[in-house]
């Protein structure tokens, strides 16, 4: 049989596909959860056993292969759909996971052995947060193996993974925030504005350095975030958002003062070199014509330098969008202000601030008490 499918709820079914027999001649399946009705379900199981059957007549599912190579042919068959910046970071969390498990035969690996390796992750001092990214990326490949019938099980299922634990956001203070902009203002205006639409946008920074001067509206007071600029090997890769949503965001008087003045600049730069800054033109780019963006990399070893030069504390550049996001919620804006503002798609990310949101229920109780 091909494949069958059972009934677990009024609109949840478990579809199974045939992969393959083990060295007993027992066979195998494969299975995924569709939700829908019975016809829908129907549809979805055909569709499944087509995917499966194809996976096994280009697969050799009877040479055994390890972890390693698993975790290798799954991620080079994602790479034209992650972003390079995704795909890097599957590749530092398969170097975690490559001396400990790589040799394994991906046939042999049980949650047993999974769980022992994330508890000497947790005992060399591993957040919970790079157990996960290391996770899903395992989980991955080995759900891909499985499809391809190289494991009879997917060994990360049902595996507790270590607590996350509270995580409160420390961002900069004001004070020192402001002192890298005036620093980096009286160095060097064009990036002194670079930052500062960073700081007071809460944008990333990739998507601050993807800004065209079409995207900017001067006279109303606000930036269209359509595209992101990401660094990648010998480069950079001109791309969508990070959650490809396009977004419009107000800016204040301040800078939209600082940009009429980049702008000036931009133009007399251009004038020199016999060029022209057209509308299609990046703000912030290192050739006279604004034709090429900078390389995010660039831009936070430029603020890590400003910041050294400027006498404050460290931080990340990344922690200015922290410092936009409490200050806009001690400024009492809504939860859904700060998610549109900052291109957030789920209030995970609100969540981390959970202490200025407690806080302002607090004065919200004692506002309903007094009126």
């Amino acid at each position: 049989m091909p494949g069958h499918m059972q009934q677990r709820g009024p609109s949840s079914w478990r579809l199974h596909a045939f992969v393959g027999q083990d060295s007993n001649g027992r066979k195998r399946y494969t299975s995924k959860t569709f939700h829908g009705t019975k016809k829908e379900a129907g549809i979805a199981l055909a569709a499944f056993v087509t995917e499966v059957a194809k996976d096994r007549s280009t697969s050799s599912a009877s040479e055994p292969i390890t972890v390693s190579q698993t975790l290798d042919k799954w991620l080079n068959s994602r790479k034209a759909q992650l972003s390079p910046a995704t795909t890097d970071r599957y590749r530092v969390a398969i170097k975690h996971v490559e001396p400990v498990l790589g040799s394994m035969r991906v046939a042999r690996l049980r949650p047993h052995h999974i769980e022992d390796f994330y508890s000497a992750l947790v005992a060399e001092g591993q957040s919970g947060s790079s157990i996960r990214k290391i996770h899903w990326a395992l989980r991955q490949s080995l759900a891909w193996a499985h499809r391809r019938g190289y494991s009879s099980i997917i060994a990360t299922d049902g595996i507790e993974l270590p607590p996350l634990g509270a995580r409160e956001m420390e961002p900069p203070s004001s004070a020192d925030v402001r002192t890298v902009i005036d620093h980096l203002l009286a160095k060097d205006p064009n990036w002194g504005t670079l930052v500062a639409v960073i700081a007071w946008t809460g944008c990333r920074r990739g998507e601050v350095a993807g800004l065209r001067w079409e995207d900017v509206d001067l006279i109303e007071g606000n930036l269209l975030i359509r595209r992101s600029v990401a660094a990648v090997p010998g480069g950079i890769q001109v791309k969508g958002t990070k959650t490809g949503d396009i977004r419009r965001i107000a800016v204040g008087p301040k800078t939209v003062k600082l940009l009429k003045a980049h702008r000036k600049r931009a133009d007399v730069r251009a004038k020199k070199c016999g060029a022209t800054v057209a509308l299609s033109a990046y703000i912030f780019s290192p050739d006279p014509a604004s034709q090429r963006p900078y390389n995010p990399y660039t831009i936070t070893r430029t603020f890590v330098e400003a910041c050294r030069a400027a006498g404050v504390p460290p931080m990340r550049l990344h922690d200015l969008r922290h410092h936009s996001a409490t200050t806009l919620l001690k400024s009492g804006a809504s939860v859904g202000e700060v998610m549109d503002r900052h291109g957030w798609r789920t209030v995970e990310m609100v969540n981390r601030y959970r202490h200025l949101l407690d806080a302002q229920d607090i004065r919200a109780a004692k506002a309903l008490e007094n009126a």
